[in-house]
């Protein structure tokens, strides 16, 4: 019986309906068309060979592929059944007269045009008889199973478009398109919404393994690799496993370069490893998660992709595998460079330096950058250098990586798009359905390319985990496992790099997992973010100031400086310009300044930025409808307009005029694309946000330079911001203020299972806000000191700093003394309150709930707070975790600054607590 004959047979029998899906197609130009072959330039997507807009005797269309005689595009049908598209030669306006055109010569003494300004190099045409570009005329073909099913006859400029309708089952279909016999001039061929229907496995452009001759490394460059490896420290593989938790100890983890066997470079720090072969060319060949003892690679691969004047190159890598399963070593050493790959031609070990400039001026919990080791591998093709940089930390299981691309050429290259990482990672699960969400494989990838959230999760637009076509072995049916990691923008860069330039990628950032649970996961991803990014750790108390009233502020910084606060931030609706470029506005805010630093506080504010609309001339351009709206917030600037680069100016100016020294950048760059062709710093929809990002990201990495303190409600801490959102709804503030106190502590809870604490900010405004009236507002303080008193201590308790956002901090000696007590008992414990959060027990309302600092490295081994939203005082015995505190055997515990109690714990590190907890209040517990 037929394979589909029996699926269905089951289907009926057990019900499997979901696993007999209906007929679908995939569109073509989706497909990765870089593994085409062609004669000149290289395939387009939904534009011609030449740039232009996609159009065929005077009818425009939206999809499709540009190519130019030579051209061969072919595909593995796999379950493919029926093709369709258009096709004809592309109308064009290029004028080869243009300032801006210019040539490079061929072997045959013909001559290849582009058009090149400072920022974009485009292919515009190949020279025919006549010294400039003729009109074109080619012959479509297509071809399956090596037997010819279609031919177009000659087609030329300005013909209208043919249509193919055509049954072509499995097998490979090759889409060819031929010069009609007059040369290759003008050859601008388009194939217009070619799509294949398909039964659950899609086609593919079929893979470039290299199975004909050998490619050969250089003699000379192999001995010279090989000798320096030899002079690295020695060491047999497999690695052994950590007999120690680093989360615990990780001064035991420290990053080494060593060497294998005659060709193999290990980059390993205890708790990972990374291994390269560097002979026949560079190629990752194992990736280990020493902690687990388990390999994370199935298959060899390279340091990534670049496209380049519409070309692809791996970097480095090794083929074909005979299995993309599993990977047995000894393979290794049959396996051939891949064709037409960048060639490995040396690598340098050196310590890890610092990837930006942190200016110290204020409290941090972490004071160090990393340190670590790097290697730095150096590839080159046809005159552009490649440099894969590696950097492994000590003390935690995390690699970076990034790419420079250096044009060492003669002529501008355009770097199309890049693939940062291209691993072939073991699954996550294996099924032979198609679920609707995978398990992906435990590891956790994040680079500082990030925008649009305040989260990683909903900001990271850089990691994708792709189905790969090679691993045909999968259990699967449809082959649709995502199980190769890919590590790319999500658009672009499509920038220029002229002669003698430099590109840096984004770097990203692997860290793989010893287990599923979800608080040890957590405390990875926190722990790696203290280490990366330790200007995240600084966490100033502070005041969001409603007035920019000299006298109010005045008074402010006096009350401020009274209890021990540390900043105010002169916030929205205060009445701040930073755009402001008048002296007399410069001159008002820097006495202020000079007051506050005065008195010992810091003092900066508020900046709105990318939720506004400007004009028709600088908002960014919807590339669906050619105007603005329909976007992001539904409009707003482009940073690249000349207004964007205006505006960054003028933040700078005011910094550098005033001294201010915190900034809070309301609707941060949130990854809008533009497709204007007008704006001064960008040349269209593929490069504006590669653009925009490099704006935005300057901006705040100058600022950490300058010791500026940084609130952005987006994920920019990687990239020098200090601070985001923790996540709360600003409309539940006027919900009664017992209610705020449950919300406040539910987004605690809920919004520090993978971020620091000093890494976000939540909301307290002592003003009415959004409505609710006098049930919902602190103000008059003095008239509520206990839900004043609760929220500054579950907001302090738990580390995280909140906006009291209002005119003052106080209103009355009473409210006063409550503040200066607790801000007293928050700098006693700063350390340990500044220390990761171990979950206890989510807000609910029935019962009690909680969290605990932990520190093993501090006196205070852990601090615990626990929480009663009831009307009754409650007595209950609480297990309390103290694995993550360090403490084995016993653990000497206090409540508040009472006498210290020994207790013995248990064999899973627990003991049990009597705690008492007052009615619509809360106790807290030292641990030593």
């Amino acid at each position: 019986m037929k394979l589909f004959q029996t699926l269905m047979l089951l289907a009926l029998v057990f019900g499997w309906s979901k696993t007999i899906q209906a007929q679908t197609y995939t569109a073509l130009q989706d497909l990765n068309i870089s593994l085409s072959e062609q004669t000149y330039a290289a395939p387009v997507k939904n534009r011609s060979v030449t740039g232009e807009e996609l159009s065929i005797g005077g009818e425009y269309f939206s999809d499709g592929i540009g190519v130019h005689s030579n051209s061969v595009i072919k595909i593995k049908m796999n379950n493919g059944s029926h093709f369709s598209a258009k096709v004809g030669v592309n109308d064009s306006k290029v004028d080869y007269e243009s300032e801006n055109i210019k040539t490079i010569p061929l072997t045959d003494g013909k001559r290849i045009f582009y058009e090149v300004t400072s920022s974009k190099k485009q292919f515009v045409g190949v020279e025919g008889e006549n010294g400039s570009v003729d009109q074109g005329s080619v012959i479509f073909k297509l071809v399956h199973n090596g037997e010819e099913i279609y031919n177009s006859g000659i087609m030329r400029k300005g013909d209208a478009a043919k249509s193919i309708d055509l049954d072509v089952k499995g097998g490979v279909l090759e889409l060819i398109v031929e010069d009609a016999g007059d040369g290759p001039s003008g050859d601008h061929a388009v194939w217009v919404e070619p799509k294949i229907e398909f039964f659950e496995i899609a086609p593919v452009i079929k893979p470039g393994d290299f199975v004909g001759e050998k490619v050969e490394q250089n003699s000379v460059v192999r001995e010279y690799l090989l000798g320096k490896l030899s002079k690295l420290k020695a060491v047999q593989l497999p690695l052994g496993q950590p007999n120690y938790d680093w989360l615990i100890d990780h001064s035991k983890a420290k990053a080494e370069v060593l060497k294998s066997g005659e060709d193999q470079l290990v980059l390993s720090n205890g708790l990972i490893a990374r291994t390269f072969k560097l002979s026949p060319n560079l190629a990752t060949i194992d990736f280990t998660n020493l902690m687990t003892g388990e390999t994370l690679l199935r298959a060899v691969s390279n340091e990534g992709v670049l496209t380049i004047d519409g070309r692809s190159y791996d970097i480095g890598g090794l083929s074909p595998q005979p299995e993309y399963g599993y990977t047995l070593m000894k393979w290794t050493e049959e396996l051939m460079a891949t064709q037409n790959s960048f060639q490995i031609q040396d690598f340098e070990v050196r310590e890890i330096t610092d990837r930006l400039v942190w200016k110290r001026v204020r409290w941090a919990m972490n004071k160090e950058m990393p340190s670590g080791k790097e290697v730095v591998f150096t590839l080159e093709k046809e005159g552009i250098l490649v440099k894969v940089h590696f950097a492994l930390y000590d003390g935690i299981p995390t690699l970076s990586k990034w790419i420079e691309v250096i044009n060492d050429s003669d002529l501008i290259v355009q770097l199309n798009s890049f693939k940062l990482e291209q691993l072939a990672m073991v699954e996550g699960e294996n099924l032979v359905e198609t679920p609707e969400n995978w398990v992906k494989p435990n590891i956790h990838i994040q680079t500082d390319y990030a925008f649009g959230g305040m989260q990683q999760k909903t900001s990271q637009e850089t990691v994708f985990w792709e189905k790969d076509p090679r691993y045909t072995t999968q259990t699967n049916y449809p082959l649709n496992l995502p199980c190769l990691l890919e590590v790319k923008p999500p658009l672009g860069p499509e920038t220029a790099i002229a002669v003698g330039d430099t590109l840096s990628t984004f770097r990203v950032w692997e860290l793989p997992m010893d287990s599923r649970d979800e608080e040890r996961n957590g405390l990875f991803i926190r722990k790696m973010y203290r280490t990366i990014s330790p200007w995240t750790t600084e966490n100033p108390i502070f005041l969001h100031l409603t007035s920019t009233d000299p006298e109010v502020v005045k008074t402010a910084v006096d009350q401020c400086a009274e209890v021990g606060y540390e900043m105010i931030i002169l916030s929205f609706g205060s009445g701040m310009d930073m755009e402001d470029e008048s002296e007399e506005n410069y001159r008002k805010f820097r006495e202020l300044r000079e007051y506050a630093n005065a008195k010992g506080i810091e003092l900066g504010g508020y900046s709105l930025l990318s939720s506004r609309w400007i004009s028709e001339e600088v908002d960014v351009i919807n590339p669906e409808t050619g105007k603005r709206g329909g976007m992001i917030f539904g409009s707003s600037p482009c940073l690249s307009s000349e207004w964007g680069y205006d505006y960054f100016r003028k933040i700078k100016k005011f910094f550098n005029q005033t001294g201010m020294q915190v900034f809070e950048n309301d609707g941060s760059y949130p990854g809008n694309v533009c497709a204007s062709t007008s704006h001064a710093h960008h040349n269209g929809l593929g490069d504006s946000q590669w653009k925009q990002y490099a704006q935005i990201q300057g901006l705040y990495q100058w600022m950490r330079a300058e010791g500026i303190y940084m609130n952005v409600p987006d994920f920019y801490v990687n990239s020098g911001t200090n601070k985001t959102g923790i996540g709360y709804r600003e409309v539940n503030w006027s919900l009664p203020r017992e209610r705020h106190l449950m919300h406040g502590r539910l987004n605690i809870y809920d919004g520090l299972w993978d971020r620091i604490p000093s890494m976000c900010w939540t909301f307290v405004p002592l003003t009415q806000y959004h409505g609710g009236g006098a049930a919902a507002t602190l103000e008059p303080l003095k008239d509520h000191l206990k839900d004043y008193e609760n929220h500054m201590m579950q907001n302090y308790g738990s580390g995280v700093q909140a906006c009291y956002r209002g005119p003052r901090l106080y209103d009355a000696p009473e409210t006063k003394k409550l503040v200066k007590e607790v801000i007293g008992w928050y700098k006693e414990y700063r350390n340990i309150l500044n220390s990761d959060i171990i979950h206890l027990r989510r807000p609910s309302g029935k019962d009690w709930d909680g969290f605990m600092h932990a520190n093993p490295a501090l006196k205070e081994k852990g601090l615990a707070m626990f929480f009663n939203p009831t009307d009754k005082e409650m007595v209950r015995e609480i297990k309390l975790p103290l694995y993550y505190t360090g403490l084995t055997d016993e653990a000497k515990v206090r409540e508040k600054e009472g006498k210290s109690v020994n207790y013995t714990l248990d064999r899973e590190y627990n003991i049990h607590l009597k705690v008492i907890i007052p009615a619509n209040s809360y106790t807290w517990y030292v641990i030593e």
